[in-house]
């Protein structure tokens, strides 16, 4: 079996059902249709949210079919395979904003102009309640309970409401709909968590007499800190992160992750990371494999790598956003700025660091606690305190 297909099975892969009959089909050179889904339930997307999309594109540049698949249905009724609580509901405006902003998130590293597209309100809106019906009655409560999620909520006496039991249900319906549309949908692609609903897919494929689609789950990535990546915690880093934070987060790195960094948040394949293990057990400075670590994920959704020196990677601070009843927001104390911007935690903490000479304005430095920030007339005022740390201030 050629190199392509062993990193198309193995690179970022948890679990494959039916491995052998895809491997069949892989080695026979068919050409398959590939099908991810992913729910516009949010405008924040972090690089491990990428890992499905390489494996999606890996089966595009392999020359099979890449269906991208944005729940619009299905985001207003929220999946809860990674949650321990119902998700609130949205409305179709709030999903449909959401995918036109992902797609321009998702170009960065698929050729989205060989997608193909589709919003699956296109058919669950046409199922009615003895459609709904029909399908449900393939799947059990106990099949149901027996989920983690919902068998853990369910013991703690938490609330699970009927609609949560019918989200594995429309998306299993989704490879019914696509497999209509091409006569097959062979592989369906999902992170760890999506392991239940992918299995919906091949139940309801069975059940409307098509060939059920392969399933292939991909590992989750974990924060930059070893917990859970999260989009409201500081080990979570955003594709839309400007270079200098994506590089700021990614050389602090814990080091017992620089392996699992280089292997699921880059594009590199099986034998490049192999290469990186060498290197790391071999007794490289682990500084130095963070740093090249930082600039290829950089280069991946930046198109360069950071340069230290261009002020523009740096992020914009507005100062419209912090209204001060009692000051006029165009001039702003700097000790006072520094607290607000997370620069320090505390007012002695921001003193500290003017008196020991780390604060710089526009290149200049200031130890006056009270210096008076004015960006008026500027498009911004850098900011910056010691080596990792500056914003742009803006009005």
């Amino acid at each position: 079996m050629n190199s392509a297909i062993q990193n198309l099975l193995h690179k970022w892969v948890t679990r494959i059902i039916d491995k052998e009959n895809l491997e069949k089909k892989l080695a026979s050179g068919q050409k398959l249709v590939v099908k991810l889904g992913i729910d516009p339930v949010a405008s924040k997307i972090h690089i491990g949210h990428m890992i499905p999309f390489m494996k999606l594109r890996q089966f595009q540049e392999m020359g099979h079919t890449a269906v991208l698949l944005f729940g619009d249905a299905t985001a207003q009724v929220g999946d809860t395979s990674d949650k321990d609580a119902e998700r609130p509901m949205l409305t179709r405006e709030e999903t449909e904003a959401h995918a036109r902003a992902f797609l321009e998130k998702f170009s960065r590293i698929i050729d989205i102009s060989k997608l193909e597209i589709y919003y699956n309100s296109e058919w669950l809106d046409k199922v009615n309640f003895a459609g709904v019906g029909e399908l449900a009655k393939n799947f059990s409560v106990a099949e149901m309970l027996d989920r983690d999620t919902f068998s853990k909520r369910y013991k703690e006496w938490k609330r699970i409401s009927l609609q949560e039991f019918l989200y594995p249900i429309m998306q299993g319906y989704d490879s019914v709909a696509i497999a209509k549309k091409y006569w097959a949908c062979d592989v369906e692609l999902g992170g760890n968590d999506q392991y239940f609903n992918l299995l919906a897919g091949r139940t309801l494929m069975h059940a409307f007499g098509l060939p059920k689609q392969d399933i292939m789950t991909t590992e989750l990535l974990i924060g930059t800190d070893g917990e859970k990546m999260s989009k409201s915690k500081p080990n979570c880093i955003l594709i839309d992160d400007t270079p200098f934070d994506m590089y700021q987060k990614l050389i602090n790195v814990r080091d017992d992750l620089i392996l699992h960094y280089y292997e699921l948040a880059t594009d590199m394949t099986l034998e490049q990371v192999a290469e990186v293990k060498k290197r790391l057990e071999s007794g490289e400075h682990p500084n130095k494999l963070k740093e090249e670590l930082a600039q290829y994920i950089i280069t991946m959704y930046h198109g360069k790598p950071y340069d230290a020196n261009d002020k523009n990677n740096v992020e914009v601070f507005s100062l419209r956003d912090w209204i001060v009843p009692w000051m006029p927001t165009t001039w702003i104390p700097i000790a006072q700025l520094l607290v607000h911007m997370w620069f320090c935690w505390t007012m002695w903490d921001a003193r500290n660091a003017l008196s020991g000479g780390s604060v710089r304005v526009d290149g200049l430095v200031v130890s006056d606690a009270k210096f008076m920030i004015r960006p008026e007339g500027k498009e911004y005022i850098l900011i910056e305190m010691g080596k990792k740390k500056a914003k742009r201030v803006s009005l």
